[in-house]
This record gives structure tokens, sequence and C-alpha cells, in this order.
């Protein structure tokens, strides 16, 4: 999520209007922005207001995890990425969303072989975002909807180490099958976050770019 000075807007599938409020630790204790917003159409465009310091600590990070929280007693939670400015997106280089592979609406993620100078654990936890005119971007994580869980690896200059078979093939790790409902006009992408543990620990995240057929490469693997 694009945060403009210390505007950001946030587009919300929605049953209903109601409130929205964003934390983030990095940039402070407490609700760094809140705000509400109407539903029309089972969509809503929430408009919020960074804290001063927070805008000022985010422009020195260049990004962070937040959470987002919808609604009160029954709230609903959601995690984004923030980030001061516009960039362009990135990509891993290789690894990916494979659309079809499996059949025309049983798509499967496979993770990049990822390589570090030096050798590094490396602490990954994989998502596929998914939209649909109905219900906007949202998040399949291997755990659930909005949830998914940490894997830790081994990476090296020449990539996961324990992904090397004894004839030396490369068998990395894959998520499937993942099911998408038919004639819905879906599409998908994958998502992974990384933690490098070095003396100082550093989050990135990327997005993988899909197979769409064996002639060549996409951005978003789409389904009818």
């Amino acid at each position: 999520m694009l945060v403009h000075g210390r505007q950001l807007t946030l587009s919300i599938a929605c049953a209903r209007g109601g409130q929205v409020s964003l934390t983030a630790s990095q940039l402070g204790s407490g609700v760094v922005a809140r705000g509400g917003y109407g539903c029309r159409n089972r969509q809503a465009s929430a408009q919020l207001s960074l804290r001063p310091a927070a805008a000022a600590r985010l422009r020195g990070l260049k990004s962070t995890l937040a959470r987002v929280t919808l609604g009160g007693g029954g709230a609903e939670h959601f995690e984004v990425v923030l980030e001061p400015r516009p960039t362009a997106p990135s990509y891993w280089s290789n690894g990916g969303l494979e659309c079809t592979l499996l059949g025309p609406t049983t798509p499967y993620l496979v993770a990049p072989n990822f390589t570090v100078t030096p050798p590094a654990l490396i602490d990954v936890r994989p998502w596929v975002a998914w939209y649909t005119a109905a219900s906007g971007w949202r998040w399949l994580g291997t755990t659930g909807i909005n949830s998914s869980s940490w894997y830790q690896w081994s990476a090296s200059p020449s990539g996961v180490l324990s992904w090397m078979t004894p004839a030396g093939a490369l068998n990395p790790w894959t998520w499937a099958p993942i099911h998408v409902p038919a004639g819905r006009q879906t599409y998908a992408i994958g998502v992974f976050e990384l933690i490098y543990w070095y003396a100082h620990p550093q989050y990135v995240w990327a997005y993988t770019r899909s197979r769409l057929s064996a002639s060549g490469l996409g951005t978003y693997c789409t389904f009818g």
C-alpha cells in the first residue's frame, strides 16, 4: 500500500460501512491512522492520514508491515505492506505461480531458489493474492484466508541447500493444489515475505511472476 506524504487509501470489499484503524509497531505504539468508510456495491474506499511522526519513520524505513482492523467487536484483521512512495513492482527472479499445469482452475505456487551471500537462515511466508470484482483483492495463505505459516530454510550463494537432491537436481518447495472456483473471472499472483537472519534481520517481500503457459511468463494468472 502506497503512502503519499501522510495520506493513504484503503480499498475494501464490504457488506456495510464501518471504521478502520491501522497499527504498525515500527511506526509507533497504538493506532497510527484511523477513519471511516461507507459501503456501496460491496466496495468502499477509506481515506486515512498517518500521524506526522509515523510518516517520518516510514520514510526512513522505506517499507514496513502494518495491520488493518475493520469493525468493532467482531473485527477483521489483515496485514498490508506500507511504502512511502510509488515504486515499480518487484519480482523474484525465479519461482512463481503455475497457472494451469495441474488443470484449468488448479494453480500451484513454487518458491524461488533464494540465493544469499554470505549463507544465512531465512524465514519465508508464502501467499497467493487473488481478485474478483465482487470481493476485491484478498489474501490466501497456507493456513487459510489472511493466514499463512512461516517456513525456515537455509539459503546459500547457490540457492536453498535443502532443495538439492542427491543427484544434484533442484526440488524446490511447492504449495499445491490450490483450487479456484470457475466462472468468477479471478486474477491471482504469488507473493513471498522474507526475513534474512543476519546480525541485523532484514525484512523484504516481492511478487512472483506467473507461468501462464509453456510459451512465456506473465504477471497474473487469469481464471474465467
